[in-house]
């Protein structure tokens, strides 16, 4: 007797000989082969291969996306216009302006902006390039060799342990200059910087003609949550930093730049940005992506909007799973639209809605590579070539996503500028 065949858990398909072919030479196991007259390029900063038609870059991307600096700017000049006249604005542009694109937005950003914040070295030289004669703080802690050649720059550099003060005096010594530091007071991020208890004794071993203690901060790391724990949490943080300032300014330290706040705390935390506070680090919030506890107190308007194409639209049974790992399964009959798009083009797992036809369609099952399934059962008039709007003006509820979703997918998109 022959063994019992275990049930099929969707409706049969046919026969294996009536699907397509899975082998043969037509079969690429869902990979594309390369177009002829394509070429390889290597990004020599990330490692990252991709193919490229010649002279065109991100062609190939499925996202599209549109950059308003005009809208940059007046994100800027209302921010400006909002804080107190003591407070100098750091502007965030690290990975390329949040995807916006360095060398136009520092340009928009020119008589407003008083400093520049990017993450890494050659973000710093870049920004530089484009004539920028701002003071630059490179926010994360660079190592070896990239140290000597920012202190030897002149950039302003942070501190992020105790053990990096013999690194910062050793390159010092070797750049031939001393070291503009920022103090980082770990008040609750748990990332950077030194403990409250730790800042008094690394004063005390600072060799000033190696550094300089040009700025002390701290990070504010839940100041855009809606919770009563994360008010009160990011309320204990300003507090313990004023506090920390206050007694210093008791005991007659000054140091020339004291900064706290984020885009969230400039909009909803004003002791954030009282004196002794004299600066802030804007980054979403310039780009028009406020987020927080309260409504912005000015108006913010996104600068870029992105979108991809509906490739396929699938009417699907009750029951279906839809994705890898079968994490989401029809309740009923639905109709799919399937985006050509997925974290390849830096699509997240943050992203949970998209707006086609001025309608938000939810987002289910995980995504893929290429492509993600989005829940259009409601609406009718959709097709295969329609556009999804992944974010932009008109795109509300951004709350808690904006940042992990917009960088990535602005990276990968193909861009264009206006304004």
């Amino acid at each position: 007797m022959g063994e019992t065949p275990p049930p099929a858990p969707f409706p049969s398909r046919g026969p294996v000989s009536e699907r397509a072919p899975t082998s043969g030479s037509d079969y690429t196991g869902g990979m594309t082969a390369p177009r002829r007259g394509r070429r390889v390029s290597l990004d020599q900063r990330t490692g990252v291969v991709g193919s490229r038609a010649p002279g065109v870059w991100n062609r190939g991307h499925m996202v599209r996306a549109e950059v308003d600096i005009a809208a940059v700017r007046g994100n800027l000049e209302r921010l400006r216009e909002w804080l107190p006249r003591q407070v100098s604005v750091l502007f965030v542009v690290k990975e390329d302006a949040y995807g916006h694109g360095l060398r136009r937005v520092a340009r928009a950003a020119e008589g407003i902006a008083d400093w520049f914040g990017v993450a890494y070295l050659h973000e710093a030289r870049a920004l530089r390039r484009t004539g920028c004669a701002q003071p630059i703080f490179i926010m994360t802690p660079p190592v070896g060799a990239a140290l000597v050649q920012a202190v030897r720059e002149g950039y302003h550099l942070p501190l992020g342990d105790s053990g990096m003060i013999p690194e910062i005096e050793a390159a010092a010594a070797r750049a031939g200059k001393r070291a503009l530091v920022h103090i980082e007071v770990d008040t609750g991020m748990g990332r950077y910087g030194l403990l409250p208890e730790e800042v008094d004794r690394a004063l005390e071993v600072f060799r000033p003609d190696r550094i300089e203690v040009a700025g002390v901060y701290s990070h504010l790391s839940s100041a855009n949550g809606r919770s009563e724990e994360d008010l009160e949490f990011t309320r204990a943080q300003v507090w313990w930093f004023r506090h920390i300032l206050q007694e210093w300014e008791r005991r007659g330290i000054a140091i020339r730049c004291r900064h706290l706040a984020n885009s969230a705390a400039v909009l909803a935390f004003d002791e954030a940005t009282a004196a002794p506070l004299n600066m802030v680090r804007v980054g979403t919030a310039a780009y028009g992506y406020p987020e927080g506890p309260v409504a912005p107190p000015v108006e913010l308007v996104p600068a870029a909007r992105a979108w991809t194409e509906i490739a396929a639209v699938r009417d699907l049974p009750r029951g279906w799973p839809v994705g890898y790992g079968r994490q989401y399964v029809t309740p009923d009959a639905a109709r799919m639209a399937i985006l050509a798009a997925g974290y390849g083009d830096g699509l997240r797992p943050e992203l949970k809605r998209v707006t086609i036809r001025g309608h938000v369609a939810e987002i289910v099952g995980n995504l893929s590579m290429d492509s993600v399934a989005a829940d259009v059962t409601e609406l009718t008039s959709v097709k295969r070539g329609d556009r999804a709007l992944l974010f932009g003006p008109g795109v509300s509820g951004h709350q808690g996503w904006i940042c992990p979703v917009l960088v990535p997918v602005l990276l990968s998109a193909h861009r264009r500028w206006t304004g």
